[in-house]
């Protein structure tokens, strides 16, 4: 068993490798461009139209398609914006993903970069941000979070690649997977009638593997439900 979990991880290093070379092969100019027509085509869709609350991750400059421009959008049609925080959670030193509100345009513009250049959420501001699972501040243990939540109907995923069956290959920390398991957890233990959001993906065509060629996955890795690109001819 741990051969394999090996031999998965070495896979996917090595499928995260060549990703990111092809990437490091884009110009600014080009991820702009594509950028833009990703944008356009979700803010048409009706997976978008239909939402009134998602969860978005705000971009790495330089290998993901620029979020922006759909946040802002997000703002001006009455939606509620969810972006990703990183934290500890009790004693343990791991770090796990909550998603926390964002207000406005104006919050979106005071967000300060961070080691990786993505625009992030200060932890003094946190315990007083909506928690997308109810209540506000991150979860702590026993927290009581019975407020309606969660309810969150879309959820912008980032990834290295998807394949044409729309797995991902994530980053290699596991955030996106394990929150989507705590979510699917909070609605059972609250015996919720939500529903699991819809799970887009955004990518820039390096990032989509051709036909035939499949990202390895094991149980613990969700597949999204859409992957939205610059092509809709590769998706």
């Amino acid at each position: 068993m741990a051969t394999n979990h090996q031999n998965l991880q070495e896979q996917k290093a090595a499928l995260r490798k060549a990703i990111r070379e092809k990437l490091n092969k884009l110009s600014t100019d080009e991820i702009t461009r594509q950028s833009t027509v990703i944008t356009n085509r979700v803010l048409q869709s009706s997976t978008y139209q239909n939402a009134q609350s998602l969860a978005i991750f705000l971009s790495m400059p330089g290998r993901e398609v620029s979020t922006r421009d759909i946040v802002l959008q997000a703002f001006k049609d009455g939606k509620e914006v969810f972006i990703p925080f990183l934290h500890t959670e009790g004693t343990s030193k791991s770090k796990i993903m909550s998603m926390m509100q964002l207000q406005d345009e104006k919050d979106f513009n005071s967000l300060k970069p961070d080691a990786w250049g993505i625009p992030s959420l200060s932890p003094e501001s946190i315990q007083h941000r909506r928690n997308a699972l109810g209540g506000e501040g991150v979860l702590n243990g026993a927290v009581d979070r019975q407020e309606g939540y969660p309810k969150l109907q879309l959820i912008f995923m980032p990834a290295v690649a998807f394949d044409q069956s729309r797995q991902r290959l994530g980053h290699g920390k596991g955030f996106y997977d394990r929150y989507l398991e705590t979510y699917k957890t909070t609605l059972e233990s609250r015996h919720s009638s939500g529903r699991m959001p819809t799970l887009v993906g955004l990518a820039l065509l390096p990032q989509i593997l051709p036909v035939g060629e499949n990202i390895p996955v094991n149980d613990n890795d969700w597949r999204i439900d859409q992957v939205i690109t610059a092509d809709p001819e590769n998706e």
